[in-house]
């Protein structure tokens, strides 16, 4: 998400100490103007599409767990995120209740992220939108385009990114474009009913990439990896309580609405 809702499901950021003269980041920062700045129409294309993802590529990424980083300093590429638990117990649920309501993608979507951040631009895929970040001398207002879905052989509830955009704007008297930046946002997870059948257990994970100007290949290594554990670390504390909270109002709404459907 990394918002309002999540973070997520995003995302990512590496800031620039002063010292290195025109400052980049790699998304992630404090809220400039709230959670609805910059607001891209709901059914508006985003720029960025992915292709379609591989199981082997949805495992690569759900295999880690904990941080993750990757920095090739001659050629000033760099990605990093984050692989985490989920688990979240549900009040009067079992294996059957948790099922049904993970075939509504809708319902889960909701409780992933704050309603009022969400657009469903085409029919199973979910628009996330974060708040309006800022990095020194570059804004960004992410949005991200999730599919969500149920695994017909497994039963599996699956989420992963297919279109993303960073909504880069630069500040005056920067000398690079935004697509210099070559930023990539990927996000997948998973989500199935519990062992004993209480609750909803899964995992998500994220790893966004991007392209350092040379003055931030000059930064010590430490100095990344710090700066990137402390960013996950936020991000997957975020998500994990934003998604706790939401899966069990989402489901409680969702058994009432049962209820009422069988009187």
């Amino acid at each position: 998400m990394i918002t309002n809702k999540v973070i997520a499901f995003s995302l990512f950021c590496l800031a620039i100490a002063p010292d290195f003269g025109p400052s980049f980041g790699l998304l992630f920062a404090l809220p400039v103007n709230g959670p609805l700045a910059g607001r891209r129409p709901p059914h508006a294309a985003l720029s960025a599409m992915r292709k379609q993802w591989s199981e082997a590529e949805r495992d690569k990424i759900l295999s880690r767990s904990g941080d993750y980083w990757k920095m090739d300093r001659l050629r000033g590429k760099v990605s990093f995120g984050s692989s985490s638990f989920i688990r979240t117990a549900l009040d009067g649920a079992d294996k059957d209740s948790i099922q049904r309501w993970l075939a509504d993608d809708r319902s889960i979507a909701m409780s992933i992220w704050d309603p009022n951040l969400v657009s469903n631009p085409l029919p199973k895929v979910y628009r996330l939108k974060l708040m309006t970040l800022m990095f020194v001398t570059i804004q960004l207002a992410p949005s991200v385009d999730v599919k969500m879905y149920t695994d017909d052989k497994t039963g599996v509830f699956k989420l992963e990114s297919v279109a993303f955009e960073p909504g880069i704007q630069l500040l005056p008297g920067i000398k690079m474009s935004a697509e210099s930046l070559g930023i990539v946002i990927d996000v997948v997870g998973e989500l199935y009913p519990s062992r004993d059948g209480k609750g909803v257990d899964g995992k998500i994970g994220f790893v966004t990439s991007g392209d350092l100007p040379p003055p931030m290949r000059m930064l010590p290594e430490q100095a990344f990896k710090s700066s990137m554990s402390t960013i996950n670390s936020t991000i997957m504390k975020f998500a994990q309580e934003s998604f706790q909270k939401g899966a069990r109002e989402k489901f409680r709404e969702f058994k009432r609405k049962e209820s009422i459907s069988a009187t």
